[in-house]
């Protein structure tokens, strides 16, 4: 099987690009390795940037979580399931409370099957959303890595868009 960069947009419905990440085999099958980790790493590597989600990234976040949109209402504290649905259609948005209330959630929910992103003490609740208007691209890369034990592992690494990453996005351990 042969190495590549895959547009994962399609399968995920938030704009993702992947670097050595996926395979393809002779019939043109892709296969994406640990795909649940890697859902929970992009899930998570988003609710850690500071820009304002729209409304695919919130329904991938609630679709990642494995929450309908009654659940996540719930999981909310909001008398109006619908809400959700109009916040997830771009009809309204989530104020900056409520939208921290959501990544904590999924930072909450979804730490454990992200093992190797690191989550400042402060991420949250400290951050200051910043406005934009559209889904961001992200990029990972699945790289090898040493972890402190000495064993080699599969990472995805977010791939910085700029000039730096943030500190925050660092690699998802993926076993070897």
């Amino acid at each position: 099987m042969k190495r590549m960069t895959y547009d994962a947009t399609a399968q995920l419905g938030v704009p993702v690009t992947l670097i050595d990440a996926v395979s393809e085999d002779g019939d043109g099958a892709i296969e994406i390795p640990r795909l649940d980790m890697l859902l929970a790493t992009v899930a998570v590597a988003r609710a850690l940037d500071p820009a304002r989600m729209v409304g695919a990234e919130l329904r991938f976040l609630r679709h990642v979580l494995d929450c309908t949109g009654s659940e996540f209402a719930a999981a909310l504290d909001l008398s109006d399931k619908a809400v959700v649905s109009r916040w997830e259609n771009d009809a309204t948005r989530p104020g900056p409370y409520t939208e921290k209330v959501i990544r904590q959630l999924a930072l909450n929910l979804l730490a454990r099957r992200a093992p190797g992103v690191e989550i400042g003490e402060n991420a949250i609740p400290g951050m200051k959303i910043r406005p934009r208007g559209e889904a961001l691209p992200m990029t990972f890369a699945l790289r090898t890595r040493h972890a402190s034990d000495g064993r080699a592992r599969r990472c995805y690494v977010p791939v910085p868009a700029g000039p730096t990453a943030p500190e925050s996005m660092v690699a998802a351990s993926v076993e070897a």
